[in-house]
Parts: C-alpha cells; structure tokens; sequence
C-alpha cells in the first residue's frame, strides 16, 4: 500500500450540464482593426457579470474556460441575452464597457462519466460528451486557484511568487513552486490528480535588460547572428508593453520576430519611404540608437528593443539545461517533503470555499488515496563468464572487474585533441582507457595517433586524421568545456560524412587532475559503455524467466518516438524507429525521418518498419519475427485512439507483404508515458529504499486503483531513486494479440529498463523508447549548412517547406546504418 498524488472526486451524476456561448464585444470605437481579449481579462470580466450586476440570475456562478464558453451546473432562466459590463471595476477615470452576449448552446450528460468510469469504449472519445464533461470539471476544480493574484497560470497549473527562486545561473527568469490539478476517471470512480510543479517565469522588467541578461553580455548592440538566433526562439510568444506615449493602458502585445539594425528598416508612410529611426523621432522624440535590436509585434509593428517592456509570464520557449537543473533543485527533495508540500497547497488550492464547486455539488476529498501495489523481482544481469543479483542492490550494478557480454574488438583508431591538453597527461589518459577497455575483455590496439590540433577547420583536420589512420574504427574526439558547435561538427562528419564511429570527452580541469592521479577508473568504464556498444559489442544482459519467455519465438522489440522543435522554432518534427535484431533483444538498428512540424503520429512508419522486418531477416538466416513488441513514446492519452488506428494500420499491409501465406507474427503495443504528475510515496520506512532517497523500491509496479476505466494500463517505477520523488512511467497497453498476461508485459517492461547500454543502473523506460530518443536528438547532425538552427533558411524569411528539410536533411552513412552509433 503506498500514498499516491491523487485526491477522490465526489460529484451528483443525476442531472445535465449546460455550456453556454459568450461573446465579448467592446462598445467603444476599436477602429478597423480586430478586438482581442485576454483570458485572465475576459474572466474578469464574467465574474463581474455574475457577482456584482447580476447574481440573482448567475447564481451558482458559472465557469468560464477564456476563450467563448461559460459552464454551469444549472440551467440559467436565460436562452440569448446581451449584458453590458464595465471594462474596470471600481471607479476608473475614464469608464467605457463592453457588450457581453450570452447564448444557451445545450445541455451536456454528465452521466456520460459514468459509462467512462465504467469502461464503455466509446467514452473515450476525444469529441465524445464525456470528453466533454470532463473538460467541464477540470474548469470548475481550477477556477478559483487560477483568480486569485498575483498568480500566473497555464492550462492545468498555476504558480505563485510567495515561493520562488531566482539564480545568476539562470537570469533572466525566475522559479515559482506552483501545483498541477487534473480530473481523472478510473474505474467507478474520479479523481484530481495534485502535484507539486515548478513555472519558469520571465519578469516584469526593460526588454533590453532582460535580452542582456539572457545572452550574457552588456552592450546589446554588438550582438551577432548565433546569438541573434537564440534570441529570436526566447523571445518569440513573449508578451511586451510599449513604454511610449499613447501606449499607455493598452494590452500587451506579443513578439513575433526579433529585427536587428532596426532603425535603418525603411517602411511606406503617406506614399514616403521612411526609416523607423526618422518615424521614432519624428512621431516619438525618441532616437534609436545606430546597431539597435528591435522586435516585430503584430503584423507590421517594429520598435526598438528599449522602448519595450516585459510583463510577467511563463516562458514559452524551452527550458534550458542550466534551467532544468535548477528547477530539480527547487523541487521537494525526497517524496515526504514532496507529500508534506501538497498537503500544504490544500490551502491556496480552495476547494472547499470554491463557489464553483460548492455551487456545483463538488466535493474532493482531502486525503491522499491509498493505492495497491507490489514489487516486480528483478532479473540478474549477466556478463561473460558472471551473473549478478540485484536483490540485495536494487537497480544497481558494476562493470569494474566483470568481461562484458561480448566485448569488441578495437584494432584501429585514432585521438584528437581541441582542447588544448597537456600531451603528457593526455596520453597517460588515453593509456588507461586502452587498459581498461582491456580489462573488460575488449581486444585492443595502440592508438594510431594522439594528435593536437587548433579548434577550427575541424572537418579538415578529421578527414587528414580518418586517411592518416586508414579504415579507422574511432576517432575519440577530445573537446573543450564548451564546445556544441565543435560537437556538431564531429558528429556529423562520423555519422554522415565519413561512417566513423566518434567518441567525445569533454575536457576539464577535473578531468585532468583525475587524469594525473589515476582517479578515471570510473570514467573510463562509462566511456567503454558507450564504446563498446557503438563498435557492436554488448555490455550486459538481463536474466530472467519473462526474457526467456520472449526468447522461445524470434521476437522484434521496437521504440519509436516522435520530437518536436522548440516553441517558436519553424524546424519539422522527427519520428525515429529502433528494432532489436538479436534473440537477447540487446542490438538495435534505427531509422530517423522528417515530418510535418508537430504532428504526433510517424507519418512514415510503414517504410520504417518495413526496413526494420528486412535489416532482421538478413540478421538472423532468413528469418522474419514470429512476435513483435512496440514500445511508443511520446503519445497523449486523447491521441490514444488515433494512434492505435493509424499506426498499427499502417504495420499491417507490411506484414501482408513480407510474411505472405507464412504465419503471422503477434502485435503487442504499448505506449510508453513520461510526462504525467502521477507520484507514489512509501507508508512506512520498511517499503522505502534508504538508498534511494526514500523513494519506492525499484520495480515497485500499480495496475488497480488508479488505471484507466477503458484502456489497460499500469504504472511502473523501473529506476532507483536518486534525487526528489521518483516518477513512475506509465504502460498503455493499446493492442495485444500475444499470449501474454498484463503481469508478462510488466515483467519485460522492467526487464528492458536493464537493457540500457549506457547506463548500469535499471533506467525508468525500456532501452528501445530511450534509443528512439537518442536518434532523434541526433537530427540536427543530419541537416546541413542551409538549415539554421534557428530554423529559417539561408534564402527567405518565409517558412520554408517540408521538401526543404528533406531535401537537406542527409542519411545515416551506409558504414554505420546498422550500427548503435546513436548511444
């Protein structure tokens, strides 16, 4: 029995709901251009519309979502009526007010829950009325949280700044602590899912200063194009006031672009051709300063970066990694504290004084639900000539004084130094890698050459170092601390250009010091991880009666996994394939492709896996695989249904092809969920892991109490706890045509997550899914020079085609194609 993140929903399921249409119009003259209300203002709005003109008809107040519904749990004596409510509250000085029509649209079945939370399939569809509903109460359980100032929220969060943190390691932005609330159906019951989360929020403040402070440096004007890249994807989506006159009051209005030499932009005024610097000073007073950034707001709007400033709001770009590291520091440090802290939101969360909850008939429940839940035994891990047991050691194993599973054998490479080492310790570096990777069994040879070379003209200086050390196995690549573009250049030259395995190592003063006393062991056997299994050895190998099971029929495991391009950024999506090619399901072959920007499903998938059933037939004696196992990242659970439509359709005219009057193999597809607030805490200190900072017991696995009414599902909490609470991965089961139970696929799940090549320790989603996403982050090796990687082409400010990106994005070199070169 553990606690978990989840809070039972009582709700009267006897009547019907009514959302109603609401249309905010201004009764002042907007002129020709279009009237747009925020959501925070439109909600402001409505609530003075229910509370101060007219209770006695909004009475319980309704919900309103801030685009154009109203939600009520009873039907106002009202079908069409227009209101006119004053813009500010209070006594303004200038008082104006806007039209607000109220139109009743129909009346929505909450019993439709019901038939959800009692597994009727057609509930779960995502434009079905019991979707519906459920939008509606998760309206109504964050609406009073959402009011209350000064908090920022987004769609099912808010934070606040009476707990926030702000860092020189991460200015501009600031940390607000907030919490996440979600309803959620199981079976014959609902719940709010409440958990401690954390908002990057950018300041109020001088746009200038925040820009300064963002890109590192003091004079704004000396910024160049690799820096005018990232600024343009930080600042895209943030909302700026004008600090001029006759902008005052007006609403914040959001960047779309970031111009430099501002000024010297010429626009049409009056039939005139006009530079922005004569307009601004001429119309202003305001004189811009020669070089000045300027920002592109609205359709046509350019001002210089210093007469605009930031309000406060989430940042919409991604997070960076100083960013992340940050947040997981701010964030409760072990799963009691993380406990203690939502306990304590009760408070700001308000549901029992919530107007619309209580007017609704509402209630949750203040206590955490208790879940069952059991722990999965571990396999052993076994090498060459050993096996080891993980009961005593959870998640946990060393590869010191083991031989690897099947080691590689390394006969030709070579190093390269950018970093400027001293050549002595360098070399007593790369000695003690080569007796390690010995040490592990790996049959290895002196390096062909140990060269140092200025960090330029990199591709130059490895194609010399690939001919001087003829059919070169590696190249291990020595970096400096800060090298990315260096790193790119690497990679793509192994990966595309010349199909040499490359391994980098980022040098340090700590890692020359380490170096210099012979502190690397460690080191070491991670790099020999990676190296190993890019060469096609493998490290290790989970043991147990589950992978046995899989080992009786050929079986193909998959990972497949689409990413997305940061906020802003005009880049495609990339969809990427993995497939196990042997009967230990330790090797695997990938394939990447570009698609249509965010668009979740792999618009490519049946050529993919169509190249995965032939690359395995070659592999194993003519043989195509009597079992196939899917592991799918990266799918919303209202995206469930379209995927197992879509994509398991696509696989089936493959099969019909290629395996032909011959059996047909069993379909297994899961998809494989990271980004959920589910948490699990431990009831007592018996069933917490000391070693794992209080945390559940690796394999700690939940299929009752808080699954999913319709679809098959199970929680699973593969990792050992290293900082914060552990997150659960949760396992949809979507299509099983195999003979195996729920606790069979439990089972290989948490076998897989000991599959990791990089890694000695059990990882918290199954290799093949973590794989997928490695392949994909290497897309941006695949592109070449014309693609940016702020994502506009060399040649037009325009948003370029799909065909763009494909015609510039460059296949895995043959020499590597069937290779782990992605690990």
């Amino acid at each position: 029995m553990v606690g978990t993140s989840d809070f039972h929903t009582y709700l009267i399921f006897d009547s019907s709901r009514s959302p109603i249409s609401v249309a905010i119009q201004p009764l002042w003259d907007v002129g020709t251009r279009e009237f747009k209300i925020g959501k925070n203002k439109g909600t402001e709005i409505l609530m003075r519309l229910q509370e101060v003109l007219h209770p006695e008809i909004f009475s319980p107040p309704g919900a309103y979502d801030g685009k154009k519904n109203l939600f009520s749990f009873k039907k106002y004596h009202i079908t069409a009526q227009q209101f006119t409510v004053p813009w500010e509250g209070g006594q303004p000085k200038r008082p104006k007010d806007v039209s607000v029509k109220i139109v009743f649209v129909k009346q929505i079945d909450v019993r439709s829950l019901r038939n959800l939370m009692n597994g009727d399939p057609q509930s779960v569809l995502a434009e079905g009325e019991a979707a519906t509903a459920l939008n509606m109460l998760n309206l109504y359980v964050q609406s009073t949280p959402r009011m209350q100032d000064p908090r920022i929220h987004n769609a099912k969060s808010f934070f606040t700044p009476t707990n926030k943190r702000a860092s020189d390691r991460i200015r501009p932005v600031e940390l607000w602590r907030g919490y996440f609330q979600s309803v959620r159906p199981t079976f014959d019951r609902l719940l709010v899912n409440i958990d401690v989360t954390i908002g990057v929020v950018i300041p109020k403040g001088k746009l200038e200063q925040i820009c300064a402070d963002y890109l590192r440096v003091r004079n704004m004007r000396e910024v160049r194009n690799p820096e005018l890249g990232r600024l343009r994807l930080f600042l895209k989506g943030v909302k700026v006031e004008v600090d001029l006159p006759g902008h005052a009051g007006k609403r914040p209005r959001t960047i779309k672009d970031v111009v430099s030499k501002v000024g010297e932009i010429f626009f049409e005024k009056g039939g005139d051709r006009v530079s922005v610097a004569d307009h601004f000073k001429r119309a202003h007073g305001v004189t811009i300063r020669p070089g000045s950034l300027g920002v592109k707001i609205g359709q046509d709007g350019l001002f210089p970066i210093d007469v605009c400033r930031t309000i406060q709001q989430l940042l919409k770009s991604r997070a960076s990694p100083e960013i992340v590291r940050e947040a997981l520091d701010f964030s409760p440090p072990n799963p009691i504290e993380r406990l203690n802290a939502i306990r304590a939101g009760w408070q700001q969360l308000r549901y029992a004084q919530s107007p619309f909850l209580l007017g609704a008939g509402i209630s949750v429940k203040p206590e955490p639900l208790i879940a069952r839940g059991r722990i999965l035994p571990p396999p052993e891990i076994g090498f060459k000539t050993d096996k080891i047991s993980l009961h005593q050691k959870r998640g946990q194993w060393d590869v010191m004084r083991q031989t690897l599973y099947f080691p590689a054998v390394l006969s030709n490479w070579a190093v390269v130094d950018f970093a400027g080492c001293d050549m002595k310790i360098l070399n007593e570096f790369v000695r003690d890698l080569g007796r390690a990777m010995m040490e592990r069994g790996m049959t290895v040879k002196e390096p062909h050459s140990i060269v140092r070379k200025p960090a330029n003209y990199i591709k130059n200086v490895l194609e010399e170092l690939a001919r001087d050390a003829a059919g070169a196995q590696m190249l291990l690549v020595i970096l400096p601390e800060s090298a990315a573009d260096i790193y790119r250049q690497v990679k793509r030259f192994g990966d595309i250009t010349n199909g040499v395995v490359t391994q980098c190592v980022k040098w340090s003063g700590k890692l020359a010091r380490d170096a210099q006393n012979k502190r690397c062991n460690q080191y070491h056997n991670n790099l020999i991880l990676k190296i190993n299994a890019k060469l096609g050895g493998l490290n290790c190998r989970p043991i147990s009666a589950t992978m046995a099971k899989l080992r009786e029929v050929p079986t193909m495991v998959m990972g497949a996994d689409v990413s997305h391009p940061a906020p802003g950024s005009m880049l495609p999506s990339i969809a990427s394939l993995v497939a196990s090619m042997d009967a230990d399901m330790l090797r695997y072959v990938a394939s990447i492709r570009v698609q249509e920007t965010r668009t979740e499903m792999i618009q490519d998938l049946a050529a993919m896996f169509k190249a995965a059933l032939i690359t395995f037939r070659q592999k194993n004696n003519n043989y195509l695989p009597l079992r196939i196992m899917m592991f799918r990242d990266g799918v919303s659970e209202g995206e469930f249904m379209t995927v197992r439509d879509m994509e398991v359709d696509a696989m089936t005219p493959v099969v019909l092809e290629l395996y032909q009057n011959g059996p047909k193999p069993e379909l297994t597809f899961i998809v494989v969920g990271k980004r959920h607030h589910f948490r699990f805490f431990p009831m007592d200190n018996t069933s917490a892991d000391s070693r794992g900072n209080g945390n559940l017991y690796p394999g700690f696995v939940v299929d009752r109490d808080i699954t999913h009414p319709v679809f098959q599902d199970f929680y699973l909490q593969s990792q050992p706890g290293l900082k914060g609470t552990s997150r659960p991965s949760h396992y949809t089961v979507l299509k099983n045509n195999s003979h195996f139970t729920m606790d069979d696929l439990q089972q290989m799940a948490y076998a897989l997550c000991h599959c990791y090549s990089r890694s000695t320790r059990a990882v918290k989603i199954p290799a093949p899914v973590y794989y997928a996403d490695l392949v994909c982050r290497r897309a941006k090796f695949h592109f070449d020079d014309k693609v940016r990687d702020d994502a506009s082409s060399e040649h037009s400010d325009e948003k370029p085609h799909l065909d763009f990106y494909k015609e510039h994005f460059e296949a895995i070199n043959g020499r590597l194609k069937d290779m782990m070169y992605f690990v």
